[in-house]
């Protein structure tokens, strides 16, 4: 999988806020998105894995269904408040 830079769309959609400095990549809230709107994203440095989180891939699929947030044990990701 390619690095992707860390922008603001992809960490957010109408209806949940990622916070990537507190996903452990444990990977359970993409197992439970029905609609694969989050993905994973490797950071590498000199073919170094750096960083390793979820990020927004496809933020039109987000249905707001809350999955993720349920999935996720460590606060990484919440209701989004504009």
């Amino acid at each position: 999988m390619e690095s992707t830079l860390l922008k603001d769309d992809n960490t957010h959609t109408s209806f949940v806020q990622l916070n990537v400095y507190a996903c452990t990549a444990c990977w359970e809230c993409i197992n439970m998105c029905p609609n694969k709107a989050i993905d994973k994203s490797f950071l590498f440095s000199a073919n170094t894995l750096i960083n390793e989180h979820v990020l927004i891939y496809n933020a039109s699929k987000c249905t707001g269904c809350l999955n993720c947030i349920q999935a996720c044990s460590f606060d990484a990701i919440s209701i989004y408040k504009q």
